[in-house]
């Protein structure tokens, strides 16, 4: 179940890669638009890509509750924690299938990324900062 493989020119959703989602408590992001050929892949490892009839199409949330998902830009430089990778933005990502069991004793077969490269930034710009943007 260790086979690491990647996922060329992803659509990146609800990134929270420095930041725990307050509903999980993990830092995730949803890996979206998938291809038929990438869907399968996913699959084959066991783990279940959904589709919500949403801009996502298909798409596996990738979860990690003990370390940051760190992001490169095309260049191999860390794209830093004042940089907010916003809702389609585009992904290379290197990810790896692992099982785990919960302590209520549910169990299964998830994605974790071990590598995340942006192809195509689209800067995320919290609300409250859009005012003070626009007068600079």
């Amino acid at each position: 179940m260790s086979e690491l493989f990647k996922l060329t020119d992803v659509e990146l959703y609800w990134a929270q890669l420095y930041e725990r989602n307050k509903l999980s408590e993990k830092y995730q992001v949803d890996l979206s638009n998938l291809t038929p050929e990438q869907v399968d892949r996913i699959e084959s490892t066991g783990v279940k890509v959904r589709s919500k009839d949403d801009e996502r199409n298909y798409f596996v949330t990738c979860k990690s509750s003990k370390y940051e998902i760190t992001p490169y830009d095309k260049n191999g430089d860390v794209i830093g924690r004042d940089t907010l990778v916003g809702n389609n933005s585009r992904a290379d990502v290197m990810v790896k299938p692992y099982s785990w069991k919960s302590p209520t004793g549910q169990s299964g077969v998830s994605l974790g990324i071990v590598k995340l490269i942006v192809t195509d930034l689209n800067k995320y710009v919290p609300e409250d900062n859009v005012a003070e943007e626009d007068t600079l």
